[in-house]
């Protein structure tokens, strides 16, 4: 899977769940890009990083996107889509 449907998948997610998800700028060193689910007040509650690779993701980085955002957006999220 490419970081684009990824990132796809978490903002669908996201929505279904009252959050967003914001790039935040600067953060990540060099491809690598760091993402902040928001509740609705405009608050962090989670973060995760992506690349900007055009490879796919790895399994292991798939992973632990899914465990990481797991309380937020529920089981097997990444799977419902």
């Amino acid at each position: 899977m490419k970081a684009a449907a990824v990132l796809r998948i978490a903002r669908k997610a996201a929505r279904r769940t009252h959050h967003s998800i914001e790039e935040i700028p600067g953060r990540g060193k060099g491809s690598h890009r760091t993402f902040r689910v928001l509740d609705t007040a405009g608050m962090e509650v989670a973060r995760f990083q992506l690349t900007s690779h055009s490879k796919d993701v790895s399994w292991g980085v798939l992973r632990s996107i899914e465990q990481r955002l797991e309380d937020l957006f529920g089981a097997k999220w990444m799977e419902d889509q």
